[in-house]
């Protein structure tokens, strides 16, 4: 009991109330000093004691005109002033006349009969609940109270009040500042002043655990509602320690998680969910990064499209996870429910479990189906890929052709090409080594668009559109990128096995034929330029794309004009650099901001994860393309979190919200620890009408990255291609924006302005490379490349 009569009304600690008996003189003397002081005096004795005299005779129908003598009866001489108990609650100065505990508590419980007995009303006035956190947690806190679920407990929360609180806490605006905890325990003590609340201002810390978990007895069940990471898992240490269960709800789909750590002394924390989270090191983390971890925690398949959404929102467009007051106040229920059972030994079971109105109050199927089809109509649809996978019948159809129409030709440089293509015929073995040094080049996701065909001393190079129709690949621009590179790897590898590659390019539209090669021997000294290039096969099968974290160092000058040499090797290629901060902070956000439109475009989404992404083991390894999730080098707690993009439900919630700007920040960090970012463009032919695309210079821009990639390996500098601008662009320059969403046409031609400035091409010039360069380990983990038996038909 608080000794304190008046305290100061600013004092924001005080929650204990005043118990006055009258019996006792020292307490009519402190009740004299309060009505001196003129409180606010609230006297419903009488009610109260009709009352109890109903509940003690319920099946007695007392007329209004008997209660007056009952109560007499029932006073049996006592002043009625002095009956029972006065309380004063010095914060508001309000003076109440209440009756005494047994009789206010038969009273204020007889509702209760028999969903809970009298006899389980006294098993549950001896238990004690630990609540750590006062959101939900306030909301459970009060519906134990008024069910008198226990006899004592103990609220943990460091916060006090704020305006933003009030979409869920239920209290007033006169409560603005003063402590959560303090508002909790002052609301059940005014419904209720008999129940022991004890306070934990600072919230519960590894100082004050004991005491929370065992002073003046041990809790019986502890209520985990709190925010900090740390905490939640250093309090389920101590709780499975202890032998005590834990209840958790989560205010989102109803969930409600318990932890029976007192029939189940070994049960991992959080189901398991929680392994490998070391407290110490989440403590100081920001609400931004908490994210992946509590998806990790909750299970991302388990939350809601909007919570899903909004957390990816978090530190963004608000300041932390929402909560709704109706989502708060089931918690309330069904958390004051859950532990009654436990405590009242009718539930003794573990696991996670769902009140979702959403799931269990709907419309039926047909009005769905109703309202689907209406909106279905301004919605953006996934294109279908209208290419079959390329045969080898096709392959050999096309090849023959060409073959006879140049056997047949009579012009002179035809003939003397013939005579060159039946010059040299390589062996399967030869023909299979060089195809597989050329499907070792990078490929937009991985996708692997070639198919090759040795026919009559000839190597076909097709384009499978099956395998690279895409978002990425406007009009085939990706591909050749693609081509030009596998062609280079090629290239090299002939040169290392003394042959030239001779490339015939086939600039026609509708053929899946890109290039035909044939061969000969190297009979004359290697040029310069390709003494250069034959160094560089040795790291064909190195090169890889690393994502690994990276270490700020500079590089140095002498290394990055040797490296623009290179790639400047294929006429036309130009090689920059950005190694200013200014510069690859700018360039970060404009490659963040295509990022996000990549992500959120219906198309860019669902080539992202049903065409690109390889979200398992078992995955990466049957279809051997796309890109293995653990070669990203995320956390699993990242990972847990990329998950909540998989779900074309949230990026729909996004797009509704213009958010998603949380995809702009992985960019940013990773240009962050770049060494410089390089960009390589080619000369393209200028087309005002827009309906063609140079795709040959494409592919030469191909065979300058690869070279330019090649000889970074040479020298262990880690790329990492950051390309969403360039197929983004490629849609504006090429296409007028086809393709893509209206909503983002206008803002990607700002951010091409930008690129525009900062990188200083002009509109002759084709962005085909855009990499972080950095100094970082090897990766463990790196792309599978498909069998050879799929890729190369030897006929």
């Amino acid at each position: 009991m608080d000794t304190t009569i008046n305290p100061p009304l600013n004092n924001n600690e005080v929650y204990k109330p005043v118990l006055l008996r009258l019996n006792n003189q020292s307490d009519r003397e402190k009740f004299s000093q309060i009505v001196n002081e003129d409180p606010f005096v609230f006297n419903e004795i009488k009610g109260q004691l009709s009352e109890l005299i109903k509940s003690q005779h319920p099946s007695v129908k007392l007329k209004p005109e008997m209660y007056e003598a009952a109560i007499n009866q029932h006073l049996n001489g006592v002043n009625i002033h002095d009956y029972g108990v006065w309380v004063y609650y010095p914060w508001n100065k309000r003076l109440v006349h209440l009756l005494d505990k047994e009789e206010f508590i038969a009273v204020r419980t007889n509702r209760n009969q028999y969903k809970i007995t009298n006899r389980e009303r006294e098993i549950l006035s001896t238990k004690k609940i630990g609540i750590i956190g006062l959101s939900v947690g306030q909301s459970i806190a009060l519906t134990l109270a008024m069910e008198r679920g226990c006899g004592e407990l103990r609220l943990a929360d460091f916060d006090s009040l704020e305006l933003s609180n009030l979409n869920r806490i239920r209290t007033g605006v006169h409560n603005l500042g003063v402590p959560k905890v303090v508002i909790a325990a002052r609301e059940i003590a005014e419904m209720d002043p008999f129940i022991k609340v004890t306070c934990f201002f600072e919230g519960l810390t590894e100082s004050n655990m004991d005491n929370f978990f065992s002073n003046d007895g041990k809790l019986d069940i502890v209520v985990d509602e709190c925010d900090g990471l740390d905490v939640k898992i250093l309090a389920r240490f101590k709780a499975r320690e202890l032998g005590i269960p834990v209840i958790m709800d989560t205010s989102d789909r109803g969930m409600l998680d318990i932890e029976r750590f007192d029939l189940e002394p070994e049960r991992p924390i959080l189901h398991g969910m929680a392994e490998g989270l070391n407290p110490l090191n989440i403590k100081k983390i920001s609400n931004e990064d908490k994210v992946p971890i509590v998806l990790q925690m909750l299970g991302v398949g388990n939350i809601s499209v909007r919570a899903k959404a909004s957390m990816i929102e978090v530190e963004q467009s608000i300041n932390t996870w929402p909560q709704l007051a109706s989502s708060v106040a089931l918690g309330g229920a069904a958390g004051a429910d859950t532990c009654r059972r436990i405590l009242l030994d009718q539930l003794h079971v573990s696991g996670r479990f769902y009140i979702d109105f959403e799931q269990i109050i709907q419309d039926p199927v047909s009005v769905k189906l109703i309202k689907q089809s209406s909106s279905d109509s301004s919605e953006r649809k996934v294109d279908i890929n209208p290419y079959s996978p390329l045969d080898s019948i096709q392959m050999l159809g096309i090849a023959h052709e060409l073959v006879t129409r140049i056997s047949n030709s009579v012009d002179a440089d035809h003939i003397s090409t013939i005579n060159d293509l039946t010059n040299i015929k390589l062996t399967d073995e030869q023909i299979e080594q060089l195809v597989s040094a050329a499907c070792a080049a990078p490929s937009t996701g991985n996708d692997q668009p070639w198919k090759w065909l040795y026919h009559k001393g000839i190597l076909f190079l097709f384009h499978d559109r099956h395998r690279s129709f895409s978002f990425g690949d406007f009009r085939g621009t990706a591909s050749f990128i693609s081509f030009g590179a596998a062609y280079e790897n090629l290239n090299i590898h002939a040169l290392k096995m003394g042959l030239k590659a001779h490339l015939q390019y086939q600039d026609q539209k509708d053929s899946p034929l890109v290039a035909f090669i044939y061969f000969s021997h190297l009979n004359e000294q290697l040029s310069k330029e390709n003494q250069l290039l034959q160094s560089l096969d040795g790291f064909i099968n190195q090169r890889f794309t690393n994502r690994t974290q990276s270490t700020k160092i500079k590089l140095d000058e002498s290394l990055l004009n040797g490296l623009s040499k290179m790639g400047e090797t294929i006429k036309g290629a130009k090689v920059r650099f950005f190694t200013e901060e200014h510069d690859i902070h700018s360039l970060g956000q404009v490659i963040g901001f295509c990022d996000r439109v990549r992500l959120l475009d219906v198309n860019g989404h669902f080539d992202f994860v049903h065409r690109e992404m390889r979200w398992t083991e078992e995955q990466t390894k049957q279809m051997r393309d796309g890109i293995d999730i653990q070669t990203l080098g995320l956390t699993g707690a990242q990972l847990a979190a990329l998950n909540v993009i998989k779900s074309e439900e949230v990026i729909k919630t996004l797009n509704a919200l213009n958010g998603g700007k949380a995809m702009e920040m992985l960019a940013d960090r990773t240009v962050k620890s770049a060494s410089a970012l390089c960009l390589i463009t080619v000369p393209v032919q200028n087309n005002d009408t827009k309906l063609d695309v140079d795709l040959f210079s494409y592919f030469m821009g191909g065979r300058a990255m690869e070279r330019f990639w090649l000889d970074a390996t040479r020298l262990n500098i880690a790329i990492h291609p950051l390309i969403s601008p360039l197929y983004l662009f490629s849609r504006l320059i090429n296409g007028q924006g086809e393709g893509l969403d209206p909503a983002f046409i206008e803002q990607l031609g700002r951010q091409h302005k930008r690129f525009l400035e900062i990188t200083g091409i002009d509109v002759y010039e084709m962005g085909v490379f855009l990499a972080k360069m950095a100094i970082a380990p090897e990766p463990t983990i790196k792309s599978l490349r498909l069998p050879l038996k799929e890729t190369l038909i030897l006929a």
